[in-house]
């Protein structure tokens, strides 16, 4: 419908409620929104639409982990502010399957590295819930960034118990040009005791699970 000398509704465009309001030329035209409830998609408007709620899941991942948008800018040679579409372009136009999502040499090593990390704790003290925080916890780490891990148990353990297993992980990542650390403490004493009140604060939104 085409309406001419309503000032209201001059230089106006947009939805209100049920109708849409568009201009052409000197002209206003309302239309009411389609309704889509009838509408069949074809197995290929399906298939496009799931690639597309799958390429927006993916981007929304990348601009959220510092390490993963860093990367996404370098090999898609784009600024921070226009990351997110030129990811989701990448992914429709690769289907997903576009240099960007593959696992670099060091991503594959660190994988490796943190399930042989957890085999090792899981050998020394089997109760053991295992995370990583600091860097690599944020995804700001380089490839020589310790391995932080706070280990939570339902009991106490030696100083023996601890440092053989501190040294036994220390022994791994050696191999791989880093280190891990470790803070072995009872789950509620990490949730209750005064002297890791600080830290628990630091770290508690950081937490990452080991070998996720």
């Amino acid at each position: 419908m085409k309406v001419t000398g309503n000032p209201l509704l001059t230089g106006a465009s947009g939805k209100i409620g049920n109708l849409v309001v568009k201009q052409y030329q000197d002209k206003t035209v309302i239309t009411t929104v389609p309704d889509m409830s009838r509408r069949k998609l074809s197995p290929k408007q399906k298939e496009n639409n799931e690639l597309m709620s799958m390429a927006i899941i993916v981007a929304k991942s990348y601009k959220a982990d510092p390490r993963l948008k860093q990367r996404a800018c370098e090999i898609l040679q784009v600024p921070p502010n226009k990351v997110f579409r030129a990811i989701v372009k990448h992914f429709l136009l690769s289907k997903g399957e576009g240099n960007l999502f593959e696992e670099t040499e060091q991503e594959k090593l660190d994988k490796k590295t943190a399930t042989a990390l957890k085999k090792i704790i899981r050998t020394e003290i089997p109760d053991a819930e295992a995370y990583l925080f600091g860097d690599r916890a944020k995804g700001v780490h380089t490839t020589q960034s310790d391995w932080d891990l706070l280990l939570l148990t339902t009991r106490n353990y030696s100083s023996a118990i601890k440092w053989k297993l501190q040294e036994n992980l220390l022994n791994y990542t050696l191999q791989q040009g880093t280190r891990a650390t470790i803070l072995l403490v009872p789950h509620t004493k990490w949730e209750t005791a005064p002297e890791y009140e600080l830290l628990r604060k630091r770290v508690q939104d950081e937490l990452v699970t080991l070998g996720s």
